[in-house]
């Protein structure tokens, strides 16, 4: 497939964004004990990235389904390079979770039961954010059977899915969390991450009867309108929890995130399909997916050995320099293993 200008920066945006939101995430866990000022910015910036992971699913989604032919070539070709730099990652994640993790949790044992273990339970080293591949090598293994019905689909139908699935992730768990009511009707087969797997191909075809320009325009409104109550609600939501951290809100199936990554992607769609730093875009969508594997190392190391974090000297300046000097070290790291031969099997 060509290159899409659009789909590059809106990917290399989802992964800088991704760091940036673990750079604040420490501070959301303590209103009341930080400066409000400082929780605030965390808390917000924290917000604004929770469109990413949805965002990588999606375009997943776009540039996956329909285009399916052989069983055998697509899961290969996932599977080689999505799986395997998964798995050598998470085995580095262990090594370095044994010799400089600080935590208990992230040490692996050196037996065959516990390394299997955290290779099949996540978490290995310290990498909680590797749960996203999990997810994804799952949505994979389905993709073909979902491939097949989307071609057939008319619009109706696939509209009538991702209702469904909106009902599903927003009416279900928030009349239990708010009013007590379980309703039982059983349409969990909506439900997850499905749902912005078929967004993705649904919006990436959608033709809308508005200038490209208008239709960007609405979609970064809404993205405003829905960063602005994602951050206020957790802030109400954490208050009435007697100021412990409430995540409701900040779910990526909640209804603010939903829409959030909904309009990010008709705004990159729509607005941003010409070439803004081309070079370093370019390279920096290469070696995104090695930059995301392995960016929690060398942003704890910051952390925890040089206190390069939200806390140092004011949340802005931290974040934005633990932030800014992390994309450098997983940049020249992924470019400097892609130097050597089979290195596709590490950088993705």
């Amino acid at each position: 497939m060509p290159k899409v200008i659009w789909i590059s920066n809106l990917r290399v945006f989802a992964t800088l964004t991704v760091i940036m939101l673990h750079c604040a995430a420490g501070g959301i866990y303590l209103l009341g004990k930080i400066p409000n000022s400082w929780w605030w910015i965390c808390n917000a910036s924290n917000a604004f990235g929770r469109f990413a992971v949805p965002i990588f699913v999606m375009l997943s989604g776009y540039l996956l389904l329909g285009k399916y032919k052989n069983l055998t070539d697509f899961l290969a070709k996932r599977f080689s390079k999505i799986f395997i730099p998964f798995l050598l990652w998470t085995i580095i994640f262990m090594l370095w979770g044994n010799y400089f993790g600080i935590i208990p949790a992230e040490k692996t044992k050196p037996e065959f039961i516990d390394i299997l273990k955290k290779i099949l339970t996540g978490g290995a080293g310290g990498s909680g954010h590797l749960w996203f591949i999990y997810m994804l090598l799952g949505l994979y293994l389905f993709s073909p059977i979902l491939s097949r019905w989307i071609v057939q689909a008319t619009d109706q139908e696939v509209i009538f899915f991702l209702i469904m699935w909106f009902v599903t992730c927003t009416i279900y768990p928030y009349f239990e969390k708010f009013l007590g009511i379980k309703i039982n009707f059983e349409i969990r087969n909506f439900s997850g991450y499905l749902g912005y797997f078929v967004l993705g191909y649904f919006l990436g075809n959608l033709q809308i009867n508005l200038s490209l320009k208008i239709v960007g325009i609405i979609s970064l409104v809404v993205f405003l309108i829905s960063w602005i109550i994602t951050f206020v609600g957790i802030y109400f939501s954490t208050v009435s929890n007697n100021k412990i951290y409430e995540s409701s809100l900040f779910d990526y199936l909640s209804p603010s995130v939903i829409l959030m990554s909904i309009s990010a992607f008709l705004v990159f769609k729509n607005l941003l399909n010409n070439e803004i730093f081309p070079t370093l875009t370019t390279q920096l969508d290469k070696y995104s997916y090695g930059m995301y594997l392995m960016h929690l190392i060398p942003m704890k190391t910051l952390s925890r050995q040089f206190q390069i974090n939200f806390k140092w000297i004011h949340p802005s300046i931290g974040i934005a320099t633990q932030f800014i000097l992390t994309c450098i070290i997983c940049y020249l790291v992924i470019f400097t293993l892609s130097k050597i031969p089979k290195s596709i099997w590490i950088t993705g």
